[in-house]
């Protein structure tokens, strides 16, 4: 099996665009892979979404907890061969920026990941692999394992590219060159959502394609392997999943109305997965289409999303 995290040093260095075109790429490679996001986002299990069309799952260890993240971990990364999970903001950056707790760094120890770090060398070149043997060594059991220059030429990755590799002591496994199909629109809370992106699916193809041939795959899948063996140590201990059918004629059955459409779209698939496993039935409605709720509806759940960009204001 395959499995990894790919991080970075801060927020804005990438680690989108080279998650959805590894999951491209492997998907290609027939690997079955699926995908993860640490912490608290919406907006990237969307892009994974997009790509592999199943869900992406999210793992916060301060909502969730160690052991509930690891059985959700099992549970969701079960009979694929690949596994990527997508950092957040910096490697180390946890509860408040003051702390690692929460971090990527704590989430891949918890979860035995090694990691992959992407970098944008602009305006620097041996001051890079400082960086690298600085994020690399901060912490004891730092598990960084390979390293991907993103926004970089050829010519900068032929030239530095080994002399980054042999000063930090990691492997240096690839680049993704400048392309515009890798800059994803933002706004005040982030990416734009994927549905809202034109052609994404293309976009992330494109990236694909050209990464397979930047990127030394056959290297990177070799580090980033893990015996079966291995993956089922961190199922010991996991509490079985207890699925309560949600076609029982039990009287005490709740049933609630989700929304879900373009304006409430932050739903993380965990929340509705353990409203089903309390044997709840869920009843998806649209509050831009539908004038009224299920009329079976016990109670109502309303995600969050981007409710104001869709609010129509009466003219006069």
């Amino acid at each position: 099996m395959i499995r990894m995290m790919i991080t970075a040093p801060a927020s804005g260095t990438g680690k989108t665009a080279v998650t959805c075109g590894l999951l491209a790429l492997m998907s290609k490679r027939e690997q079955n892979p699926c995908a993860f996001k640490c912490g608290p986002d919406y907006i990237d299990p969307m892009f994974h979404r997009s790509v592999l069309g199943i869900e992406s799952h999210n793992l916060d260890l301060f909502l969730a907890g160690e052991n509930r993240v690891r059985e959700m971990f099992a549970r969701y990364s079960h009979g694929h061969e690949a596994v990527i999970c997508e950092g957040v903001m910096g490697y180390y950056d946890g509860l408040g920026g003051r702390s690692a707790i929460a971090s990527p760094w704590h989430l891949s120890r918890i979860l035995d990941l090694p990691c992959l770090l992407v970098l944008r060398p602009k305006g620097s070149a041996l001051t890079l692999a400082a960086v690298i043997r600085g994020i690399a060594r901060f912490r004891e059991d730092a598990r960084i394992a390979g390293v991907i220059l993103n926004d970089c030429s050829k010519g900068f990755f032929d030239t530095y590219g080994p002399m980054l590799e042999e000063e930090s002591g990691v492997p240096v496994l690839g680049y993704l060159p400048h392309i515009e199909e890798a800059s994803f629109e933002s706004r005040h809370l982030g990416l734009m959502t994927a549905g809202e992106i034109d052609g994404l699916r293309e976009r992330i193809g494109r990236i694909a394609s050209v990464m397979e041939k930047s990127v030394d795959m056959d290297r990177l899948q070799n580090i980033f392997a893990a015996p079966a063996e291995h993956m089922a140590e961190l199922h010991v201990g996991v509490a079985p999943h207890i699925h309560v059918s949600a076609e029982t004629d039990s009287p005490s059955k709740a049933r609630i109305a989700v929304a879900r459409d373009e304006a409430f779209s932050f739903i993380y698939t965990e929340s509705l997965d353990a409203m089903r496993d309390a044997g709840a039935e869920l009843l998806f409605f649209s509050p831009l289409r539908d004038r009224t709720l299920p009329e079976e509806a016990d109670g109502l759940y309303l995600p969050g999303g981007y409710p104001e960009l869709y609010l129509k204001i009466p003219s006069g």
